[in-house]
């Protein structure tokens, strides 16, 4: 993807869950993360995503306290 489409797939991807609301999103993002896990069908990559994902969510939890 070039940036400009990830650009594009990140706004849509906010877009939709502001059109489902704050009481579905993570509903939303449980469903969209099993849908692309599907479509990755890589178990290692996925996992070292998760793991990314992960330390990343970490990471700014630290800077936030």
């Amino acid at each position: 993807m070039t940036e400009s489409e990830l650009d594009d797939a990140y706004t849509r991807l906010c877009k939709t869950m502001t059109e489902i609301g704050e009481a579905g999103s993570s509903l939303f993002l449980a469903r969209f993360a099993l849908l692309a896990i599907m479509e990755i069908d890589d178990p290692a990559g996925v996992e070292r995503l998760i793991a990314e994902a992960g330390a990343g969510m970490k990471q700014e939890a630290g800077r936030a306290a």
